[in-house]
């Protein structure tokens, strides 16, 4: 991150928060401690608009791992756009060193987006830590709000780094952490003349640590705002998965038990009546979100070119009612749609976000696999934490009590983890750091494609039709530096910002 970004970022606090009003041309002031509340809530937090993918955060996580698929069916009716995203994200499909670059190595679109909204978050955070320090409290509700704005606003910073981190930083190897890269880290609210290089996945993950720690701090008996705020339970939930990217299992079963002795209810599949989607922000396992969603739109089998993968639906057994409530078969039979967030039917769009969700049931499995992975008599909290959470899933009278030990249990939790946190922004992460975990690594790989389509005219039908003309077969192994993002393209221009070892991909096979 260079220091022209700083200044830009300063100069946006400066012209677009209506509450920092100037008084001299270098000084502004804050009135008061609900005016960084207000900027903690409008710029701060990710945007929470949902409709429309310009709005979401890292939707090409969905497409780099192995949670999509091309629908390669005919559409006789022409309806369908079969290149809208795979098009679009042609660079991350195919894990492409530089993402940015469309197929035909022609046109660029922007890398830098997310990396410059995660960081312009950060800095506004910085500046809000800064300035709560200065606010006055005259009163018990006082001290209590600033507290509150001081919890959000470290829980906040946090989270962006540990997204930063993972997105363009080194998986997390404790062996190596020392030395690996991660990513530029700032903290100070101050303009600073200098640019900043990536720091080591130690420092990244030390900050990470420590801020989670100070929000604990603050939010510890403060009532949730509501789930587009953060709680203590965010921070609980956030610290457990941090400490299982980590591999210290030890810390990611106390804080995710810490998070399920504040909230740990799940909804019992065999009991929900389904007038709403399963996901949704009235729901008792909802606990936080962020950030727009785009998956509705994305996996849509009557107008987009996208379905759930043949992988995912298969690990689905007949008498999961997850395949029911998270996924909606096709007419044709062939490919699924996700119905997670919209029910198939409805027109309304979802209110929970599909990159940045926390739930209850993440904890669950937390605790399942940070048990599992410490093994010996440990083994057994790991089943009974893995079955608590499948006896709400699991079709009643079908339920069997899981037997499983060693790589076993850990393999099946991971199967769970998958089903159940579907296009919910996990799976690449979970990815990636299977890859590099010391239990049972991931030693396999993903396959995506990429076709090329021709809109046809059928004369003696008379219908336009797409119609595949090609089909190309990326291939990404476990051993591949590609399961971490490019610093991207923008931000290599200028000197100090080390690169990734990611490389151009040529697919393994084309189909014609």
């Amino acid at each position: 991150m260079k220091k022209y970004i700083i200044a830009l970022l300063w100069l946006f606090l400066a012209s677009c928060s209506g509450f920092l009003e100037e008084y001299s041309q270098d000084q502004a002031y804050v009135r008061s401690y609900k005016d960084l509340d207000e900027l903690l809530v409008g710029e701060t937090y990710m945007e929470t608009v949902f409709g429309s993918d310009g709005d979401t955060y890292y939707p090409y996580v969905h497409l780099m791992a192995d949670e999509t698929q091309e629908n390669l069916k005919v559409d006789f009716y022409g309806e369908r756009d079969y290149n809208e995203y795979q098009k679009k994200y042609f660079g991350y499909v195919t894990w492409q060193n530089r993402v940015g670059l469309a197929v035909d190595k022609l046109s660029t679109k922007a890398e830098d987006t997310d990396w410059n909204r995660l960081y312009k978050h950060i800095n506004l955070a910085n500046m809000i830590l800064y300035e709560i320090d200065n606010q006055n409290a005259e009163n018990d509700n006082d001290r209590e709000a600033i507290n509150r704005i001081r919890g959000e606003a470290y829980f906040l910073r946090a989270a962006y780094y540990f997204t930063l981190v993972n997105l363009f930083g080194q998986p997390y190897q404790p062996a190596i952490a020392s030395t690996a890269l991660g990513v530029p880290v700032k903290t100070s609210e101050a303009i600073e003349d200098k640019t900043f290089p990536r720091e080591t996945l130690k420092t990244v993950y030390d900050l990470i640590i420590g801020d989670l720690e100070l929000a604990a701090k603050n939010l510890d008996g403060i009532a949730r705002k509501s789930i587009y705020r953060a709680n203590i339970t965010a921070v609980r939930l956030l610290q457990s998965r941090m400490y299982l990217y980590m591999q210290n299992w030890e810390e990611a079963a106390k804080y995710a038990q810490l998070c399920l002795d504040l909230q740990s209810d799940l909804v019992d599949l065999n009991t929900f009546d389904g007038s709403k989607a399963f996901a949704e922000a009235s729901s008792p396992e909802l606990i936080f979100s962020m950030g727009g969603n785009n998956i509705p739109r994305m996996l849509n089998g009557q107008f987009a070119g996208l379905s759930v993968s043949s992988g995912l639906v298969k690990c689905y057994t007949s008498d999961d009612l997850r395949l029911r409530f998270f996924l909606t078969k096709l007419e044709d039979g062939e490919y699924y749609d996700c119905n997670k967030y919209v029910k198939q039917d409805a027109t309304n769009n979802a209110n929970v976000s599909e990159s940045f969700m926390f739930r209850t049931a993440e904890a669950w499995l937390n605790l399942a696999e940070a048990y599992a992975c410490m093994g010996g008599d440990y083994e057994k909290e790991a089943r009974i934490a893995l079955d608590h959470l499948k006896r709400h899933r699991i079709m009643t009278g079908s339920f069997k009590e899981t037997i499983l030990s060693g790589d076993d249990l850990i393999e099946e939790i991971r199967v769970e983890r998958r089903k159940e946190l579907c296009f919910e922004g996990h799976r690449w992460f979970d990815l990636r750091r299977y890859t590099v975990s010391e239990k049972k690594p991931f030693t396999g790989f993903i396959q995506n494609t990429y076709s090329e389509y021709s809109y046809m005219f059928d004369e003696w039908e008379w219908w336009y039709y797409w119609d595949v003309v090609s089909s190309s077969t990326y291939e990404l192994t476990a051993d591949d530096p590609s399961w971490t993002l490019q610093i991207p393209y923008e931000v290599l221009q200028f000197e100090g910002i080390i690169s990734n070892q990611r490389h151009e991909r040529a697919p393994v096979s084309v189909k014609n």
